[in-house]
């Protein structure tokens, strides 16, 4: 064989050594440097989509801090609620916004529990209420130190007064059972 490449032409040698030279710069594109480029470009993608990851981890890391404290916050409001009743508690909040005599009615529902949660349902209406009292009104359930929820509102315009409006509402006092 290498008897046959001395007795080619110089320029024949030189087609046989471009030809060499093409197939071997082939091979190492194809055999090396594409499998190394793909890998890098699969690990650059692998790194982006770790540091989204990260990035989400982070946000629910804080979510969940946050709604730790809401927890902590919920729990000892419902240790705080636990000696006075449900009924006293919404009539204390309506003689604290000076509501107590257009108080209608306070219906108590039946209690219901949920673990170690009992939930007492309360059906109110106040009468003859301007706005400001009723925001008042629900702001100072929302923010009581019993763990209270206004779970429906109805509000109707006074036909005799229309600055007075009729509130009705059911009110979720969450107390502890243990």
């Amino acid at each position: 064989m290498i008897e046959r490449i001395n007795q080619l032409e110089t320029r024949e040698k030189a087609f046989l050594a471009a030809g060499a030279v093409f197939l071997l710069t082939v091979f190492l594109f194809v055999g090396l440097y594409q499998p190394y480029r793909n890998a890098v470009t699969g690990a650059e993608r692998s790194i982006l989509a770790k540091q989204a990851q990260v990035e989400q981890v982070k946000r629910l890391q804080t979510e969940y801090r946050a709604l730790q404290q809401q927890m902590k916050r919920a729990d000892s409001k419902l240790t705080r609620a636990g000696g006075a009743s449900a009924l006293a508690l919404v009539e204390e909040i309506a003689t604290r916004i000076g509501g107590r005599e257009n108080l209608s009615y306070i219906r108590p529902q039946p209690a219901q529990s949920q673990g170690t949660v009992r939930i007492d349902n309360l059906d109110i209406k106040f009468e003859r209420l301007p706005l400001q009292q009723v925001v008042r009104l629900l702001w100072e359930l929302e923010a009581s130190a019993a763990q209270m929820q206004v779970k429906n509102l109805r509000l109707k315009e006074r036909f005799d007064n229309q600055a007075q409006l009729d509130a009705t509402m059911t009110v979720a006092v969450f107390r502890s059972n243990g």
